[in-house]
């Protein structure tokens, strides 16, 4: 963010050096570089068009509206339809405190089931995949292989049911239980039953109670295990945050 630089009164380098912990921080909490680099120029900014944000991001103009529409998507900017199309910052204290609530209810989940192995005995291999076409092939491998029950939460339910809608049409005609979670207004799949959840930031798989599968955001990297034992107590935590 060179353009900012210049500020009177701040060192440079420091400046530098603080956003670019800025985009670390958000990297790892699941947007892309661009979508990171255009939400702290528009943070910045307070309210900015594309091109405003894409001159002070150095997001190239040809990517900025698909940014944008994908950080409007997580509901951390606000769209305003004027001409040109102007951009605010949704509340931060709001955006915190979903960030903060699905941080704690994933070491929850962790607490859950830590020390289970041990316990058990029970060695278990973890694999990783990275690249979202690899993912989406998985997912609809996963669902091909499925003889029982898929429980599927997603925040990009409309990418999954466009990639995989007739999977799972098909799963449902097989007698396959489907259940799905996604975000509010998101058009629904073939399934046994739909849930509705604000504020999703994972994608979770589970597949007949034997493999579970845990994505980021973005479906650009994620973790696989095929136990049967963790996958069953996942399974029973996830069901029941829905009633």
């Amino acid at each position: 963010m060179r353009n900012l630089l210049g500020i009177s009164g701040f060192d440079p380098l420091e400046i530098e050096e603080e956003h670019d912990r800025m985009i670390n921080l958000l990297s790892n909490l699941g947007l892309s570089e661009y979508e990171a680099r255009a939400y702290v120029a528009l943070v910045a900014l307070k309210e900015g068009t594309a091109e405003d944000l894409s001159n002070i991001s150095k997001v190239p103009r040809t990517s900025i509206y698909k940014v944008m529409r994908g950080l409007e998507g997580r509901d951390l900017v606000i769209k305003r339809p004027t001409k040109p199309i102007r951009y605010t910052v949704n509340n931060l204290e709001a955006v915190e405190e979903q960030i903060v609530s699905d941080i704690r209810e994933g070491f929850s989940l962790l607490r859950q089931v830590e020390g289970l192995l041990s316990e058990k005995g029970t060695p278990a291999v973890i694999f990783t995949i990275s690249g979202r076409n690899r993912i989406i092939d998985k997912i609809g491998e996963l669902i091909d292989a499925a003889e029982r029950s898929i429980f599927l939460a997603s925040p990009d339910m409309k990418a999954l049911r466009l990639e995989h809608g007739d999977r799972l049409t098909e799963a449902l005609g097989r007698g396959v239980e489907i259940i799905l979670v996604m975000e509010p207004f998101i058009k629904s799949p073939d399934c046994t039953e739909a849930y509705r959840r604000e504020g999703m930031m994972v994608t979770d798989l589970i597949v007949d109670e034997k493999a579970t599968l845990i994505a980021t955001p973005d479906l650009e990297l994620c973790g696989f295990i095929d136990n049967p034992f963790i996958t069953s107590h996942f399974n029973t935590i996830l069901r029941s945050s829905l009633f």
